[in-house]
């Protein structure tokens, strides 16, 4: 009996230790498994977050400055006429402008018009004002008929040898009055207008200007007349022959002007502004009738 006692011990102890070993086993099998499905899951999150970051991306917005009225060509921008806009990141060039900074003190470089996406292309800024520039009106130069305030132009001297030098470069016509124009001038293009306005006193020479057709695109042309030293010695002696000479090459360019006035007859200039006013309502209908000057 003692043995059946101890062989169903033996048993028991087998039974339970077997149960233990395969509890084990299941176990770290189940521990096993966790692990793999939580590193599935890890997985599979950072896949979408991946995913997610590059749709993000793709649809990201960019915040630029676009005008909030049309500007014109070589006017300034100020603050009230940008607007911060909010625009998809694939539908903008990539040197927009993105700090109002850039846009501080720049001009527009041409004709924009409203809700234009600012690029510094589209820009420039002025040079700093120089210490000694100064106001300049001259009543002797023979301006282009069609010029108009703000219009750029250059100014220069034709000599009767047929010698044509730039005497002024890309100034612009600050005022118009009758037939004398205003610019800005510093202290070297002072002296160079003097000498040249006593050489064209003295040789006979005409002093015309000529406007730029896209002042803000087109280059600074560079002035090439050479300042008469001879002529310098002699305004130091007398000053006021430059004053004389201007008065001489004014007078001369009214006399040039009321020529071409007196060839057209009362009855021609009574013609033309009848043509004219007829023109001009006939472009404000929508058949737009044309007249024909000569007829």
């Amino acid at each position: 009996m003692s043995r059946l006692r101890q062989r169903t011990k033996q048993l028991l102890v087998a039974g339970i230790a077997g149960g233990g070993i395969v509890g084990i086993l299941f176990a770290g099998y189940a521990v096993y498994q966790a692990r793999q499905v939580d590193e599935m899951r890890t997985s599979l999150v950072r896949e979408y977050e991946i995913q997610i970051e590059r749709l993000k991306e793709e649809k990201a917005s960019i915040f630029g400055w676009t005008l909030a009225r049309n500007i014109s060509a070589g006017h300034p921008i100020r603050a009230e006429d940008l607007r911060r806009v909010e625009l998809p990141a694939d539908s903008v060039p990539a040197n927009y402008i993105k700090s109002k900074d850039e846009i501080d003190g720049r001009n527009a470089k041409i004709d924009l018009t409203s809700q234009t996406l600012l690029t510094p292309e589209l820009l420039y800024k002025e040079a700093p004002t120089p210490h000694d520039l100064r106001w300049r009106e001259m009543g002797f130069v023979q301006l282009p008929a069609s010029l108009q305030k703000n219009d750029v132009i250059d100014v220069r001297i034709q000599f009767p040898t047929g010698q044509d030098y730039i005497l002024l470069s890309k100034k612009k016509a600050e005022q118009l009055n009758g037939g004398s124009v205003t610019v800005t001038l510093d202290e070297m293009e002072i002296l160079s207008l003097s000498s040249a306005v006593v050489d064209a006193y003295l040789h006979k020479a005409s002093i015309y200007a000529l406007a730029y057709v896209e002042p803000q695109l087109q280059a600074k042309a560079i002035p090439t007349y050479p300042a008469n030293k001879a002529v310098l010695e002699l305004i130091k002696k007398d000053p006021n022959i430059v004053s004389r000479a201007e008065y001489a090459l004014s007078h001369a360019s009214r006399q040039i002007l009321e020529a071409d006035l007196s060839v057209m007859s009362p009855q021609k200039a009574a013609e033309f502004a009848g043509h004219h006013a007829e023109r001009s309502a006939a472009a404000a209908q929508p058949t737009g009738d044309s007249f024909d000057l000569d007829s």
